[in-house]
């Protein structure tokens, strides 16, 4: 288990969820998170594509200021922002930039779990 992985697990987690949906979704979250906290340069390339998606739209310019405020401080602050079992939180996960494409495989077991369903790796 990775540092990261450990720091996530620390965290209280998000129990209660609207739909599938939202918990496939906060799943996939931790997963970033625990890549955050692995390599912080991450937070470099969520800043770069939050500049990039979200600076120059007037319908997320609050989200931009949101995220430009928060990645300027400690990753795991960061991490635990985003993990909050809060309205602030839930607003960060949905808004959040694209830190790391995750893997199709590591994908694919994230969700399988979420579903339910048996743990393959894709092909």
């Amino acid at each position: 288990m990775t540092r990261g992985e450990q720091f996530v697990q620390s965290l209280p987690g998000k129990t209660r969820f609207y739909d599938r949906n939202e918990r496939r979704s906060y799943a996939l979250t931790r997963a970033v998170a625990a890549r955050l906290i692995d390599d912080p340069t991450l937070v470099r390339e969520g800043l770069a594509h939050a500049h990039q998606h979200m600076a120059a739209d007037p319908t997320r310019s609050v989200h931009f200021e949101l995220w430009q405020e928060l990645l300027r401080r400690d990753v795991e602050e960061i991490v635990r922002s985003l993990l909050d079992d809060t309205p602030r939180g839930a607003l960060l996960r949905d808004t959040q930039p694209v830190f790391v494409v995750l893997p199709d495989d590591v994908r694919s077991k994230i969700i399988a779990a979420e579903r339910g369903g048996p743990v393959t790796a894709s092909t």
